[in-house]
């Protein structure tokens, strides 16, 4: 059974106050950003719909159907949230199946932060032309003095307040504006001049409106069927999730996994968001994790209608040596001096998968997985692991598409293929490899001397080599050290000019300052102090002759070899 009833926002805050309104396991984290939870309250200023709520009741002295949290006010990105289990309920609460962003966004705007920003609304917008201004902000000097008036024909001025501040000024004078607006007249004579009183009146009145008077909120609550055992129950309301993602911020397949998952066990939430929390870093979001999770049962191709309790099962069964699994693949990363390039430039992570795969099936004790790698320089695994994911990265094998190859999909099920095969057997890199040429990809093992090859193979990862697999390495700016402008002056072709032989990584001051569009002679003789060590660092032909871009043909053929020389190095 199900009904619907309209009530005010105000009222909405106090139930959630009272805990009497949660969130079941089910349901995902915020994801709305700061933008997003300004423009509802932009939508609830101007009456415009932004739909209604549906929850689910349980009640007081049952024992909670879900595991679930409190709505929180205060914030923070990355933050872990985990449900808890109640027991038997000690007062009557309700679901949130859908419109948690919505709420969390009044919730917070109204009483809390977000990452220690607060709400800010502007007392001198224009609310006869529905023109509200709302910022999130961790001081009003982070905010505008001065903003576009309704139509931008002119600049009007600003006036903000907190709408915790705001809220509180309401509590205090029993929830009518006119006293509100008498108050702040008076604590803010010194800015609310004669000429703007008409705009904070205006705006205390449709922030009390809508706010404290209207029932703008719509709310279906759905009773429990108790006659249903209590995994029924779950799962219909996971299924109810799911047929209620229509519209707003959509849930994809593998939220709605991770929905059916939590509903089959509550205690896969905390090991769904441990993971994340703890190894997001190399790329392991949730999604990510449930991919995992599949594939260490060797099925590649799950949809949420197979996703059953045997999952969830696995998940509880196997649960430290999954965890353990992913920190020996980070230790490997760390070793093979690829952490860095995972954290910063966030390339595949389908490799990562299969190194995580292959430690899963082995027979190592769960207690010992995490030192896998640990004996890194004789262990005979090491680089077999290492020369296979460098060349594949190298290769773009985990990037490409087309001619029948499709990373995450072809890629995966053939990849798969071979290391179903081969558990607990030596890794099987040569096997990979000769997939890769049957497929076929353009794809070579070796470093060859034929430059052509390297409009085969991944910039970023041929930049990361060059530099010599740094501990910090940002792309923070990619630089041409001939410059482009002087190149194409002199009609040298376009994709010599963009050639990988030309370009360096660069911090932003130089190559945006200095460096511009200077001859590279001059730059270097100019702005550089110890031009040996950076030429040496960039790679750079030693001859002073190429440095100029009259010879620039003969530049780059010496940079190729210095930069093939560099790459057979570290590989």
């Amino acid at each position: 059974m199900a009904n619907w009833k309209p009530i005010r926002l105000y009222e909405l805050l106090e139930t959630i106050e009272e805990n009497k309104i949660v969130l079941p396991v089910v349901q995902r984290e915020l994801v709305w950003k700061e933008d997003q939870i300004e423009l509802i309250f932009d939508t609830l200023l101007k009456g415009d719909s932004f739909g209604g709520i549906m929850t689910i009741k349980d009640f007081r002295g049952k024992k909670s159907l879900f595991d679930f949290r409190y709505f929180i006010n205060n914030y923070f990105s990355n933050m872990i949230i985990i449900s808890s289990n109640s027991g038997q309920l000690t007062q009557d609460i309700s679901y949130v199946v859908d419109g948690q962003q919505r709420i969390s966004a009044f919730h917070i705007g109204l009483s809390g932060s977000y990452n220690n920003k607060k709400l800010y609304f502007d007392l001198f917008g224009e609310s006869d032309h529905r023109n509200y201004n709302f910022k999130f902000a961790s001081s009003l000097n982070e905010l505008k003095k001065d903003i576009d008036n309704y139509n931008g024909t002119k600049k009007i001025p600003t006036f903000w307040i907190s709408l915790i501040e705001l809220m509180n000024y309401f509590k205090d004078v029993g929830f009518d504006y006119r006293l509100v607006k008498n108050k702040i007249f008076d604590d803010y004579s010194d800015i609310i001049t004669d000429e703007y009183k008409d705009l904070v009146d205006g705006n205390l009145n449709r922030f009390q409106q809508e706010v404290f008077v209207s029932p703008n909120i719509g709310i279906c609550e759905v009773t429990i069927n108790r006659n249903n055992t209590e995994i029924e129950n779950r799962q219909n309301i996971v299924e109810l999730f799911r047929r209620l993602n229509q519209g707003g911020t959509k849930l994809d397949g593998l939220e709605l996994m991770a929905s059916k998952l939590k509903g089959f066990d509550p205690k896969n939430e905390i090991f769904l968001s441990k993971i994340k929390h703890d190894f997001e870093d190399i790329g392991f979001n949730q999604d990510e994790i449930i991919k995992l999770i599949f594939l260490l049962q060797d099925d590649y191709n799950k949809n949420i209608s197979d996703v059953s309790k045997t999952d969830s099962d696995f998940i509880r069964k196997y649960e430290d040596r999954i965890y353990n699994i992913l920190f020996a693949t980070r230790k490997f990363l760390e070793f093979s001096n690829l952490y860095v390039f995972y954290k910063e430039t966030y390339p595949s992570i389908i490799p990562l998968y299969f190194i995580a795969y292959y430690i899963f099936h082995t027979k190592t004790e769960t207690n010992q997985i995490k030192y896998f790698f640990d004996d890194f320089d004789t262990n005979s695994t090491t680089p077999l692991v290492s020369n296979w994911i460098k060349i594949s990265l190298l290769c773009k094998v985990f990037r490409r598409r087309g001619a029948g190859w499709t990373a995450y999909s072809t890629g995966i099920r053939k990849i798969l293929e071979i290391m179903k095969s081969n558990k607990d057997n030596p890794f099987p890199t040569t096997l990979l490899f000769e997939m890769y040429k049957s497929h076929p990809l353009e794809f070579t093992e070796h470093i060859k001397d034929d430059w052509s090859w390297f409009n085969f193979y991944d910039f970023d990862f041929v930049m990361f080599l060059i530099y010599d697999m740094p501990k910090n390495f940002r792309k923070n700016d990619i630089d041409h050290i001939h410059p482009k402008s002087i190149l194409s002056e002199n009609k040298v072709e376009w994709n010599k000019i963009n050639s990988i032989a030309n370009f360096q990584l660069l911090d932003y001051k130089n190559n945006r300052g200095s460096k511009s569009d200077n001859e590279l002679i001059y730059w270097l003789k100019n702005n550089v102090n110890n031009i040996q060590a950076y030429i040496k660092f960039h790679l750079i032909p030693n001859d002073e002759d190429l440095w100029q871009s009259q010879n620039y043909d003969l530049f780059l053929e010496s940079r190729k070899k210095l930069i093939i020389d560099k790459i057979k190095s570290n590989l």
